[in-house]
């Protein structure tokens, strides 16, 4: 008999689907069963996914369509074996022994649904957090009675971290609603634990959910995002008062239900947003009366927020991203959704909200010209950046300012390779913490230069992956503000080339994102770093004016100093130097260091490790990608569409057609082997930079106590003996005091 059938939908996760499976059936558990559903049928052939799995003992289950996530787990439930059944998504994993450890616990409980804790990472690193609702809610092991005795379990976060009884759920007839083509999961777990007679929890991290960009958590919202999310919440709502008016559960339930649904809809949700921006639009008060209709005729006393279950789950009077919500705030709220007062309700939240302020003043300055130029990665910034401070005089004598204030020196802390010029990092972190003593400063330099213009290069003002860039952009906007004209500059290059530097760069790096692998990177990242508007507009809106783009590869080829001059209108009679290469690291070390970023979890010793492997690294003679060239083509694909009418209105036109061909014609071959002489220079810079700590003493070790220095230590007095203590000044003036008084 099957112990366990652990259900995987699949629709296009291909750079996660190898380690979720590699969890699995690293568990070391018998009598497994593992269901794949092909739920993209139209894009992965029953082939393709025979290669994804190849080396796995899995059974494969296609869809004749796409159909969505919660028929997908429908599909596996029906032919699922095993006495327990299990929910894992293709693009995240299990720890380490996790899911035997929860089976097993799970069979002794005997329990209908046996919850385990799950662990939630970052976007783009290793490193995982227990969830604040199973810290707060459910860090317990044991069996309970039902929800009644276990109301806790009302909040168990999704399906997937429960193993459910395969009997207990066809005996209720539990399946996911197919409606919720999204959003499926609460819907179920409500359905789930209002049925069990017996819920267990097991206090340990099984699970670590992936939090990735493009992840149905993580997209951006459309309008059936927001009809499926109010869905949700009449269908969970309209499920607990069900039970409430059965007399299954107390009506404490069912407020508990209806205050979760107003948090969402205050700080989860973007709908009310949205109906306030334009009210009057047909499908917004159809929305706006759902909810009023939702939120229904009930109202919160103070005394709700004294339940402890509401006490666990509530953001109320705490400091969030909405700024800090009062229990006064949150029943006027209520109130007016329940009115059908949209607007005024958004209106009320806003007030709440924290108040973003900037130290750094907006100024007026003498100088009539600024070119801020932005440097993406591997475009030659660096190069540039070496010209501009060797030309320093040259062009303050003809009326150009190359600033030092914020400018980072070649031996900088964050520098690891030789070469590198990380340009006006000072002014970048002066953004990030709003330091308006180095703006101060700045404007300075430039009054007392008199200069008619003045330029800036740096590679970190673009923040492409911040998640506060837009404030960061705006900070930058008011420091280098009072400027008659304003020039925003970036090379672009190859996108394809772009994109795979920009990783190389974040794995030689050293920061723990640089754990993933290229093709995870590209799940995460392709559709932020590849589409110009979303790069480039911040600043046009915080400057006023158009991004000037030029093109790196054609400049390379002739001139790129040269070049750059003519594109910012700088003096063009100084003369190219012959300045250190930056080259991107070869794919063996890429593969190494990834290694290391994930393995050493001290991010001063990947750094200590980074510097010694690349004081001895020579040029790379494999220069392939590492991605293949079907990937590298779909991404031209992808850039085309989200960039291409925005680069080309900017003056960057690259010849996709000669890249797709030259990409087409590319003799690749994947990485194999790991180069020797690589693996050893990275293992000597791991010793090299392992931390030293200080030996136990011991006494019998000691020179002191060895014999043959003993002669060279002065010997310790025989008995009678005296102690003299001579005591510091100030304390035998004291002492003196103390006795004068006496």
């Amino acid at each position: 008999m099957t112990q366990l059938t652990i259900i995987i939908p699949f629709f296009d996760e291909t750079a996660y689907l190898k380690t979720a499976l590699t969890s699995v059936f690293n568990q070391r558990i018998s009598d497994l069963e593992v269901l794949i559903v092909n739920d993209n049928p139209e894009h992965f052939s029953p082939s393709d996914l025979e290669i994804l799995c190849a080396g796995f003992d899995v059974k494969i289950l296609h869809h004749p369509e796409n159909l969505g996530l919660s028929a997908a787990r429908n599909t596996a439930m029906r032919v699922a074996c095993g006495d327990w059944i299990g929910f894992l998504d293709a693009d995240d994993y299990y720890t380490s022994q996790g899911l035997a450890a929860h089976l097993s616990f799970a069979k002794r409980s005997e329990a209908d649904v046996v919850h385990a804790q799950c662990a939630l990472t970052k976007i783009g690193g290793p490193d995982a957090t227990v969830l604040p609702r199973n810290a707060s809610l459910h860090d317990m092991r044991g069996s309970f009675a039902g929800l009644r005795e276990t109301p806790e379990a009302q909040f168990i976060v999704s399906s997937w971290s429960s193993l459910y009884k395969n009997q207990f759920l066809a005996d209720n007839d539990l399946w996911f609603d197919t409606e919720q083509r999204k959003f499926e999961d609460r819907l179920f777990v409500l359905h789930s634990v209002t049925a069990a007679k017996t819920i267990a929890y097991f206090d340990h991290p099984v699970r670590v959910w992936r939090r990735r960009a493009g992840s149905i958590t993580t997209s951006k919202v459309t309008q059936d995002i927001h009809v499926l999310q109010i869905q949700l919440l009449e269908k969970c709502l309209a499920h607990m008062r069900s039970q409430v008016a059965a007399g299954i559960l107390g009506r404490m339930f069912e407020k508990r239900e209806l205050f979760n649904s107003l948090s969402r809809l205050i700080w989860d949700m973007t709908v009310l947003y949205d109906i306030a921006k334009a009210p009057d639009r047909p499908e917004h008060i159809e929305w706006a009366q759902r909810i009023k209709a939702l939120l229904g005729t009930d109202s919160f006393g103070h005394q709700a927020f004294d339940d402890p279950m509401i006490k666990a789950i509530s953001r109320v009077g705490k400091n969030t991203r909405k700024g800090r919500i009062t229990r006064v705030d949150f029943l006027e709220i209520h109130r007016l959704l329940r009115a059908g007062d949209v607007v005024q309700a958004v209106a009320r939240i806003k007030t709440c909200a924290p108040k973003v302020t900037s130290s750094a003043v907006v100024r007026k300055s003498n100088t009539k010209r600024l070119v801020l130029h932005l440097g993406m990665h591997k475009t030659g910034s660096t190069y540039l950046q070496h010209h501009l401070i060797h030309h320093r005089q040259a062009l303050r004598e003809r009326g150009v300012l190359v600033p030092v204030t914020g400018i980072a020196s070649e031996q900088a802390d964050f520098d690891l390779r030789a070469g590198g010029m990380p340009g006006f990092q000072g002014l970048a972190q002066a953004a990030h913490r709003d330091d308006s003593k180095l703006w101060d400063e700045l404007h300075r330099e430039i009054d007392q230069s008199k200069a008619q213009t003045v330029i800036i290069s740096a590679e970190n003002m673009l923040y492409p992956l911040n998640e506060d860039r837009d404030d960061r952009i705006k900070s930058i906007a008011a420091g280098l503000s009072g400027f008659d004209r304003v020039d925003v500059v970036a090379l672009a290059r190859n996108p394809v080339a772009y994109l795979e530097s920009f990783y190389k760069e974040i794995v030689s790096g050293g920061r723990r994102t640089g754990a993933q692998s290229i093709e995870e990177f590209c799940v995460d990242r392709s559709n932020s770093l590849l589409d110009m508007p979303h790069l480039f507009a911040p600043f046009e809106d915080a400057f006023g004016s158009s991004v000037i783009l030029g093109d790196f590869d054609q400049l390379k080829r002739d001139n790129l100093w040269d070049g750059f001059c003519a594109l910012t209108e700088l003096p063009r009679d100084l003369p190219s130097l012959d300045v250190p290469r930056y080259p991107s690291a070869d794919r063996d070390s890429i593969m190494l260091l990834q290694a290391m970023n994930l393995l050493v979890p001290s991010f001063d010793q990947r750094r200590a490790i980074l510097r010694s492997y690349f004081s001895t690294y020579t040029t790379p003679s494999d220069t392939l990608s590492l991605l293949p060239p079907a990937q590298r083509l779909r991404l031209l694909d992808l850039w085309q569409t989200r960039s291409g009418k925005f680069a080309l209105e900017r003056g960057y036109a690259p010849d996709l057609a000669n890249l797709r061909e030259t990409i087409a014609k590319e003799a690749w071959t994947p990485p194999s082997d790991i180069d020797v002489e690589r693996l050893n220079t990275l293992l000597i810079s791991v010793a090299q930079s392992l931390p030293v700590t200080n030996m136990p003493f011991d006494p019998s070790r000691s020179l002191r106590a060895s014999h043959q220095h003993s002669i060279a230590q002065t010997r310790r007095p025989q008995a009678p003996y005296s102690i003299t203590i001579q005591p510091k000044p100030w304390l035998a003036k004291v002492i003196k005091m103390v006795t004068r008084k006496r």
